[in-house]
């Protein structure tokens, strides 16, 4: 077995063209690139050794050469409702989560782009671990790969919305989107592949003009400047307006998407029936839907408003002329919440590779 620090790179989330220049030593036909990608990828290959139509030398090589899994999974904890929530272990000894849903017909798997985030949300677990460095396209694609494997299902959805902030790890995270759309990848449909962000403003107008086939959510959270800038600190670089703005774009790019709005409901803090009315109105003009999260507690000094109260707040919504749900929290009994497995099990660390750097 190799050890943990074993520093051979993996060939996981590379092109395959990337894989066929990493293989350019070993004097092989460019096509060698795509089957190794495909067994990778498609076929969620462990060994290079079950690669069937390689060459077996060429299958020693690269079993001498290159690694494919890297997450160690130090926990799985499977909930009442049947949620599914992971703890790996990197090459490094830092550590992620990621969330299963099953909802049949969908499973849907909500994955990590950072190890923690830097933007301090006030109401996030993961924002009170710090930012450790951000997640290689292999790293994130592997989550995907394994809890397929662990849990026996197909995944059908993926929300990059797990720690981290994806949009601060832009160029890695739409490569992750592209191999698990690509048929010869994990054949996920592009339209179930949503990328979240808190509100990097200049990212969502660079995903609007690259008009990638995947689609949008922003995690909203406050009506107004105030409240956002009160739990979230990142308003204050970016603020509501211009994130408003930028939203009224990527709409205006894609004539028949609409954005999802992420809101938690926090009692006393933005579930009033003013917030909603203030909702209505900065929200009205975009195509949209608003997704309403009851606060999934965190130990953090927040609180869920009681059912009377989201209930007001959702009467307040009534002629909303886009689409209103709620999402009822899953995985409770598990720590399901961002981070909260992660602050439970502690934060033991090996380092022994360098970081991948900021972008």
């Amino acid at each position: 077995m190799k050890p943990i620090c074993d520093t051979r790179p993996s060939l996981l989330g590379q092109t395959p063209e990337q894989i066929q220049a990493q293989l350019a030593s070993f004097g092989q036909p460019p096509y060698r690139g795509r089957q190794i990608y495909k067994w990778l990828h498609l076929k969620n290959a462990d060994s290079f050794l079950e690669m069937s139509d390689l060459p077996l030398s060429l299958r020693r090589k690269l079993e001498d050469h290159f690694r494919i899994k890297t997450l160690h999974l130090v926990s799985r904890e499977v909930s009442r409702d049947g949620t599914e929530k992971y703890l790996w272990e990197l090459v490094d000894g830092l550590r992620l989560e990621s969330v299963l849903i099953p909802d049949p017909p969908r499973v849907t798997l909500c994955l990590s782009t950072q190890v923690g985030c830097a933007l301090n949300c006030r109401f996030c677990a993961t924002g009170r671990m710090g930012f450790s460095r951000n997640l290689s396209t292999g790293e994130m694609v592997e989550q995907v790969l394994q809890a397929q494997r662990l849990s026996g299902r197909r995944i059908t959805n993926i929300v990059f919305m797990g720690m981290g902030e994806p949009f601060l790890n832009y160029s890695r995270v739409i490569q992750a989107a592209k191999i698990l759309g690509d048929p010869e990848g994990l054949a996920v449909a592009n339209k179930r592949i949503t990328i979240s962000t808190s509100g990097i403003v200049p990212k969502i107008y660079q995903y609007a003009d690259e008009r990638h086939p995947y689609g949008l959510a922003i995690s909203l959270h406050a009506p107004n400047q105030e409240v956002r800038e009160r739990i979230m600190p990142l308003a204050e670089k970016f603020p509501l307006d211009q994130l408003m703005a930028g939203a009224a774009y990527y709409v205006g790019q894609h004539k028949r998407r609409r954005i999802t709005f992420e809101y938690v409901l926090l009692e006393g803090i933005n579930d009033e029936p003013v917030h909603a009315h203030q909702l209505l109105r900065i929200l009205s003009p975009i195509r949209c839907k608003l997704n309403l999260i009851p606060y999934n507690d965190a130990g953090l000094g927040f609180r869920a408003p009681s059912e009377t109260r989201v209930q007001r707040f959702l009467d307040a919504l009534l002629q909303a002329p886009f689409t209103v749900t709620v999402r009822r929290n899953r995985g409770n009994d598990i720590s399901a919440a961002c981070g909260q497995l992660y602050v439970k099990m502690g934060k033991r660390q090996r380092l022994c590779l360098q970081p991948l750097s900021p972008e």
